[in-house]
């Protein structure tokens, strides 16, 4: 790659990283005595990655990843064994992983595993696949944030010994402090093979565009997505996609949505007839929106990813006729959110199945008891009730007053049990639940208001069965 020299970095900035590094005491220890250790031997220790980035923003900074240039591996698992364990609060060092190894440092003061590696470089060998260097003493830290996915998270925070204090400075080789003042997303050195090294970080590009308020992604990063994305995203893990499809969906689902569609990743992951439409996208942002204004945000995982799946749990429904459990199930549907790996799966498609039911109540015989029904298994139905309202006014419906119905629910408590129908000499069965339902729809409706009206009107039904069962 040829010598470069680190960009200017303003010294406030260093400073800011300083003063939240010494403000968490039980860190700075660690880091006072690891770097120290590290120089002792002829290394250098830096900060790497997100952590820096959101210092440097004046963000408290998580998943901390320390990298250490000029010490081999195994002799920085000797370095790390070597540091006072009790005193720094560490309870364990553990080496994992396969391609790559590091050293997961679990603390008694902090949330997260520390991650402390050597530097490395890689040389891609196919899609998504990677040699790393990591046992050499030769790899310096610009070779080391050279195969970093953003500017923004190639910052480096370099520690070096100030007499007997321990000081350091912000290190930015690829212009991402420039980048992280325009909330610019751009790839380091070459986009479309940072892509082909790991093709999660197409949606990593998109998801910190969306997490950003006021994001874009840079010009050349964005064509190499258009030139990549489908291809790409079909080897990466289905578990590792979903993460980063709820992260960018929490932090701006309508904008996900947008760059999903604009880069064609949103009818690869979806496909199927409902993804065809040209509005389909404008639909989908429309309900997030009505979504967020109902509920606020973030939204619920269960919500944010059965939206994804609404249009195509409607055409599933669409055209079946028969029994309703039939006409609900959602097979096809539930295959591709497994397929996607969704988190909560079976709440999805609760979701969407009651969703559907719902659209359909008012056709049904005894709507407002079934409506009741629906609504009353959920022990919060927020989601479904705010899910339901967003099809409604993207598809240009009246809104649903479900509320209303429910507050007249409340005030009309169900007249019989089953228990009582079975005491009134009704045989257990199916008939039962429709009895109870009938019975359910009179009583919301104000047609009985009295338990000696339900009973006769049970009993009124329950005959009404018997003569219209045809005979054998």
């Amino acid at each position: 790659m040829g010598t470069q020299s680190p960009k200017p970095v303003p010294r406030r900035v260093s400073s800011r990283v300083l003063r939240a590094l010494r403000g968490r005491k039980p860190l700075w220890r660690f880091l006072e005595s690891f770097c120290r250790t590290v120089e002792d031997a002829g290394g250098r220790s830096y900060l790497v990655g997100g952590f820096v980035r959101d210092l440097v923003e004046g963000k408290t900074g998580n998943d901390m990843d320390i990298m250490v240039a000029g010490i081999g591996f195994e002799n920085l698992g000797n370095l790390l064994g070597s540091l006072p364990a009790k005193r720094l609060g560490i309870s364990r060092v553990l080496p994992v992983g396969k391609a790559f190894t590091v050293y997961k440092v679990r603390a008694t003061w902090a949330d997260e595993e520390i991650d402390v590696s050597p530097a490395r470089t890689e040389r891609s060998t196919g899609t998504g696949r990677r040699d790393s260097t990591t046992r050499t003493r030769d790899v310096d830290a610009r070779k080391d944030v050279a195969r970093r996915d953003f500017t923004i998270n190639s910052l480096l925070f370099a520690f070096h010994r100030e007499g007997t204090s321990l000081d350091g400075s912000a290190v930015d080789f690829f212009g991402g402090i420039d980048d992280l003042g325009r909330n610019l997303i751009r790839g380091v050195g070459k986009p479309e093979e940072r892509f082909r090294e790991d093709p999660l970080r197409i949606l990593r590009a998109i998801r910190q565009k969306n997490e950003r308020r006021g994001g874009s992604i840079e010009k050349g990063t964005w064509k190499a997505i258009l030139r990549t994305a489908p291809a790409l995203l079909s080897s990466a893990s289905g578990e590792r996609v979903a993460v980063e499809l709820l992260r960018s969906l929490s932090a701006n689902p309508a904008g996900t949505v947008e760059d999903l569609s604009r880069a064609g990743i949103l009818q690869a992951l979806l496909p199927g007839p409902a993804t065809r439409n040209a509005d389909f996208p404008e639909r989908m942002k429309r309900r997030y929106r009505f979504l967020e204004k109902s509920m606020g945000r973030p939204l619920p995982p269960a919500l944010l990813f059965a939206n994804l799946l609404v249009d195509a749990s409607k055409a599933e429904c669409e055209g079946k006729t028969g029994d309703e459990r039939n006409i609900f199930r959602l097979p096809l549907t539930e295959a591709a959110a497994r397929r996607l790996h969704f988190p909560q799966v079976r709440t999805v498609m609760r979701l969407l199945s009651d969703r559907n039911r719902l659209a359909h109540a008012g056709l049904s015989r005894n709507p407002h008891a079934r409506i009741e029904s629906l609504i009353g298994r959920w022990k919060n139905p927020g989601p479904l009730l705010a899910l339901h309202e967003a099809v409604r006014k993207t598809e240009g419906g009246k809104e649903s007053d479900f509320r209303a119905s429910l507050a007249i629910a409340v005030r009309k408590p169900p007249l019989l049990t089953g228990q009582d129908l079975l005491d009134a000499g009704i045989p257990a069965g199916p008939r039962v639940r429709s009895i109870l339902e009938e019975i359910r729809e009179a009583t919301l409706t104000g047609r009985i208001g009295r338990r000696e009206e339900a009973k006769t009107l049970a009993l009124s039904l329950y005959r009404d069965s018997r003569e219209t069962r045809p005979k054998r």
